[in-house]
């Protein structure tokens, strides 16, 4: 009786490769999801630190609001960072957040405040919302490479 040697039992030289392939084409998939999501994460970050400058507005707004008479009551008035030592004193500190602080600062960013009707529908005409609701709307647009973005805010201000 003739015995044959046994068969070597396991993977070839082929499926090893296979699998490779297989592997690298996943890891490769993974890699260009990675690529499109960390901008993504990056702009909703800078989302975030506009809501958190909007609050901070509204801070100032709670605090003081004759701010309002001193930004004007009339029409809209808009700041870069060329133009932000032409607001009002008590907006200063504000406005560096935005166009200078390395936390919070927003790329080419314009911020855009429009004072108008309050709820009542009554013009923002005092120099104090003290006796008046006054309106007041805060447009934070930023161009961070990709496109601008911007985020709207609105308050009503006085008694």
């Amino acid at each position: 009786m003739r015995m044959h040697p046994p068969r070597q039992a396991g993977m070839s030289l082929i499926s090893v490769l296979v699998a490779i392939v297989i592997f690298a084409l996943g890891m490769l998939s993974i890699a260009s999801v990675y690529s499109l999501a960390v901008p993504a994460q990056t702009s909703n970050e800078v989302a975030i630190d506009s809501a958190a400058l909007g609050n901070q507005f509204w801070g100032l707004l709670q605090a003081d609001p004759g701010l309002v008479g001193q930004i004007g009551t009339s029409a809209a008035v808009s700041y870069t960072s060329a133009t932000a030592a032409t607001a009002p004193a008590s907006l200063q500190f504000w406005l560096a957040n935005v166009f200078n602080n390395p936390q919070t600062r927003l790329p080419n960013a314009q911020v855009t405040i429009t004072p108008g009707q309050g709820a009542e529908g009554n013009p923002c005409t005092a120099p104090s919302p003290t006796t008046t609701l006054c309106g007041v709307t805060l447009n934070i647009q930023w161009n961070p490479g990709n496109g601008v973005r911007s985020q709207t805010y609105n308050y009503q201000v006085g008694f």
